[in-house]
């Protein structure tokens, strides 16, 4: 009996039985939508108008995760890989599951050097970054090893946490609000509020295209849009009351000219030091974030090349971002610059351009039958 052989075939087969529940994708989609927006405030470039960017944004978001979810239903028991090959031919489709499995890498690599600035900034100074990082990288590949459904167990533990440190931070600076703080509105018009808008849409809400490689596991199908839509509004009024508490306390000016501005809130709690907080929260968001891409590309990886277990490409798919988070940026204006100026441009092929293409196929295919029968 050749024992590796069963070994792999019990490992396809608790990979096929995996299911998460509608409250675990909810919080799983929540946290990985809050990830690293904690430290990189989107929306940011239409200062006091980054409420409204936000509510135009957030409306966007929904409606692009819809398409996600559409795309999801369109083809159920699929993942993204599946789609991209049965939609555009196995050559074509190869070739472009090879850059969604880069573009999540890349993501991934991302998350890891916010988190790692963050925390070699304001928390471990002295710390070489690439231990932080490389020592959050293993223990984010023992949950990744141990599969979706835990994943999906620790974000129902871990998420509601989040809401909770932020409604902790926003009641202790209750007394310090200029509550005017973020008037006039519309004082440099509505282009700067369309353009943070359009870059909300796509940090976070367009990211959630990984998620094409996880709604499969979703055990009730029929509740996928309503999972997304509520997901997709809470992460937003989220981010609506994070500014507020922000300007309020911190004012326009200082908000334009901080560099981590949650937690430079956090320091201005008198007699109080809750900036662990802070720290904790970017540990669940981007932890959640970083976990759904890494996975997200070893299962696209593991399909494309025939791998029947990703387990076995999830260590080095890791060791291979926290190299890349190391070397993608000089330093942390460089990131910032990235973050704003780059990330929307490039990310539009991959959240826009190609999930549009593949609902239209979708929903080409869905028609056809049905234009049988009626010509029978």
């Amino acid at each position: 009996m050749d024992r590796s052989n069963t070994k792999d075939d019990w490992s396809l087969e608790v990979m096929e039985k995996a299911r998460m529940s509608s409250i675990q994708l909810f919080l799983l989609l929540s946290g990985f939508l809050f990830g690293s927006t904690v430290i990189l405030a989107p929306a940011q470039g239409a200062k006091n108008d980054a409420w409204l960017a936000m509510l135009l944004g957030g409306a966007g978001g929904t409606l692009l995760m819809w398409v996600y979810a559409a795309i999801a239903l369109l083809n159920p028991s699929k993942t993204l890989v599946d789609i991209l090959k049965e939609k555009l031919g196995k050559v074509a489709g190869n070739i472009f599951a090879v850059l969604y499995t880069w573009y999540f890498i890349h993501l991934a690599s991302l998350v890891f050097r916010n988190f790692g600035e963050f925390i070699c900034t304001v928390t471990f100074p002295e710390t070489p970054m690439v231990v932080v990082i490389g020592l959050f990288a293993v223990i984010l590949v023992y949950a990744i090893n141990s599969g979706i459904e835990v994943i999906g167990r620790l974000s129902e533990l871990l998420v509601p946490v989040i809401p909770l440190v932020v409604l902790i931070i926003s009641l202790s600076l209750i007394t310090v609000h200029d509550f005017t703080a973020f008037l006039p509105i519309l004082e440099n018009g509505i282009t700067p509020v369309l353009n943070a808008a359009f870059g909300f849409i796509s940090f976070p809400f367009g990211e959630t295209i990984a998620f094409l490689m996880l709604f499969p596991h979703l055990s009730k199908k029929e509740k996928l849009k309503k999972v997304v839509f509520v997901s997709a509004a809470v992460s937003t009024l989220l981010g609506i009351i994070l500014f507020f508490r922000d300007i309020f306390v911190l004012g326009s000016d200082l908000m334009a000219r901080s560099t981590f501005i949650p937690h430079l809130t956090s320091l201005l709690i008198p007699g109080l030091n809750v900036e662990p907080l802070v720290d904790i929260n970017l540990l669940i968001g981007g932890g959640v974030k970083i976990s759904v891409c890494i996975y997200a590309a070893a299962r696209a990886l593991s399909q494309i090349a025939g791998i029947d277990d990703y387990r076995k490409l999830t260590g080095a798919i890791s060791t291979f971002c926290v190299v890349l988070s190391i070397w993608v940026y000089e330093n942390v204006l460089e990131m910032f610059n990235w973050a704003e100026k780059v990330w929307l441009y490039y990310s539009i092929p991959f959240q826009i351009v190609v999930p549009l293409l593949l609902l239209l196929l979708s929903l080409r295919k869905k028609s056809k039958p049905s234009n049988a029968r009626t010509e029978s």
